[in-house]
C-alpha cells in the first residue's frame, strides 16, 4: 500500500525514539472545548479569515460552465461561526484569498479574467457596507495569497500554481486607498506564501525556476528587499512554501522537498538561519511562532504503518528539538498548526478513520490527548486572541483559548 523513497531502514528506530518522546511528554490536558461544526452555505468553500472579534468571512467558487468566466467567486459572512449570510457573488474567477480587518473591512483577491487572458482581481467590503465591483490588480495570472496588518493595510502576492514560467508579483492595498501597481519579485517562480504582522512587517516566500527557496522582506504598504536564497528544493511548485511572522519580526519558513520536510527561521533583526531537515519521507510541514519567539513545527512522514504526524519545538533563540509523535502511527498526515501571540498552539492532522484530530497546547503547556473535531479534509485553521477556528469538511468549529 505504501511506497518507499529513502531511508527505508531508518523508520523503525525513528518511530521508537519518537514514541518514547511522546510517552514522556504526555500530561493531563483539559477536555476538548470544540463546538459542534456548522456548515457554511454551499459554495463558500475555499478561503477563511477571522478577526479578533470573532467575525468570519469565507470565500468560495461555484462552477457554471467552462473557462474562468464560468466560475463565480462568492462570499459568506458570520459574526459567530454559527449563523451565516450569503453566498454573495462578487466576481468571476477561481482561487480566492480573503483578509479581514479588526473593524470588519474585508478584502478578497482572486484569479479572474477570461481563460485566454487571466488576471488578478479584487473586491472590498467596508465595515457595514457592500462588496465593491471587481477591480483588476494585475494583468498577470496567479493564484493569490494575502496578509493584513493591524491597521488594515493589505499585501497580496501571487504566482501560477502549474508553471514556474510566470513572475511572482505583489501589490499593496492601503486601508482606505487603492491598489498599488504590481511589483515583480522574481521573473519565474511559484509556490508563493506571505506573512504580515500587526505592525506591517512583511515577508514573501516562493520557489524559483532553479529549485531555490527564496524570500524577500518588505512592508504591508510596499517596498521589498532584493530576494535572498534560503534553501533548495526539488521538483515542481505543487509543494508550496509556508511563512509565519510574529509581531517582533521573528519568522519561520517551511517547505517540503521531494523527500524531506525543511524549515528555516529568521531573527528579529532579519537574519535567516541555515535550513533544518525535520524529517525524511516527507508528507507535509507547517509551523507557527508566538511573540516571544517560541516556534513549533508539525510535520508528517511516510512510514509502513501509515503517515504519522510529529511535532518539534524550538525555544526562542534556540534550535529545533527532537521529534515527538503526536498522532497514531496509522494516521494519514495532512498536518497544520496555528498559534497566537501569547503562545497557544493548535496542532491538527487526519487520523486513520478520516477525522481531523486536534491538540491545543496552552502557553508553556505540554502535549496532551487529541480530540476529534470533524471529518477531513481540513480546509483552514486560524488561531486568534481568545479563539481557535477550525474549518473542515464537517463545517466550522470553534474553541476558546488562553
Amino acid at each position: 500500500m505504501f511506497r518507499f523513497t529513502r531511508n527505508e531502514c531508518s523508520w523503525l528506530s525513528r518511530v521508537l525514539i519518537a514514541a518514547g518522546t511522546w510517552i514522556a511528554a504526555v500530561a493531563p490536558a483539559r477536555a476538548s472545548q470544540w463546538s459542534t461544526p456548522v456548515q457554511p452555505p454551499a459554495g463558500c468553500n475555499s478561503a477563511l479569515a477571522v478577526n479578533a472579534s470573532g467575525v468570519m468571512v469565507i470565500a468560495g467558487v461555484t462552477q457554471t460552465g467552462g473557462g474562468l468566466e464560468a466560475f463565480t467567486v462568492q462570499v459568506c459572512t458570520s459574526n459567530d461561526g454559527v449563523s451565516w449570510s450569503g453566498p454573495t457573488p462578487i466576481g468571476q474567477g477561481v482561487a480566492p484569498a480573503v483578509a479581514l480587518a479588526r473593524d470588519g473591512r474585508a478584502v478578497v483577491v482572486w484569479q479572474g479574467g477570461p481563460a485566454t487572458a487571466p488576471n488578478v482581481q479584487s473586491s472590498v467590503r467596508p465595515p457595514g457596507g457592500s462588496w465593491s465591483a471587481p477591480v483588476v490588480v494585475s494583468s498577470a495570472p496567479g493564484h493569490p495569497v494575502v496578509g493584513m496588518d493591524g491597521a488594515g493595510n493589505v499585501l497580496a502576492a501571487w504566482a501560477p500554481t502549474s508553471t514556474l514560467n510566470e513572475a511572482v508579483e505583489t501589490a499593496n492595498l492601503p486601508a482606505g486607498g487603492s491598489w498599488t501597481s504590481p511589483l515583480t519579485l522574481v521573473p519565474a517562480g511559484g509556490g508563493v506564501s506571505v506573512a504580515v504582522n500587526s505592525g506591517g512587517e512583511a515577508i514573501v516566500g516562493w520557489r524559483t525556476h532553479a529549485n531555490q527557496i527564496q524570500a524577500a522582506a518588505g512592508t504591508s504598504r510596499g517596498g521589498f528587499s532584493a530576494p535572498i536564497t534560503i534553501g533548495t528544493t526539488y521538483g515542481g511548485i505543487f509543494f508550496g512554501t509556508q511563512l509565519v511572522i510574529n509581531d517582533r519580526g521573528a519568522a519561520s519558513l517551511s517547505w517540503r522537498t521531494a523527500n524531506t520536510n525543511m524549515v528555516a527561521t529568521r531573527t528579529e533583526s532579519g537574519s535567516w538561519s541555515n535550513p533544518t531537515q525535520l524529517s525524511a519521507n516527507a508528507e507535509g510541514v507547517s509551523t507557527a511562532i508566538d511573540d516571544a519567539g517560541n516556534a513549533i513545527a508539525l510535520f508528517a512522514e511516510l512510514q509502513p504503518t501509515g503517515i504519522p504526524t510529529f511535532a518539534s519545538r524550538r525555544p526562542a533563540g534556540g534550535t529545533w528539538g527532537p521529534p515527538t509523535v503526536v498522532s497514531a502511527l496509522d494516521a494519514r498526515g495532512a498536518p497544520a498548526v496555528g498559534g497566537d501571540a501569547a503562545g497557544t498552539f493548535v496542532l491538527t492532522w487526519t487520523d486513520s478513520s478520516g477525522a481531523v484530530e486536534a491538540i491545543t497546547i496552552p502557553p508553556g503547556g505540554t502535549f496532551g490527548p487529541a480530540a476529534s473535531v470533524g471529518a477531513a479534509p481540513l480546509v483552514r485553521l486560524v488561531v486568534t486572541a481568545g479563539e481557535a477556528v477550525l474549518w473542515s469538511h464537517a463545517g466550522v468549529a470553534k474553541e476558546p483559548v488562553n
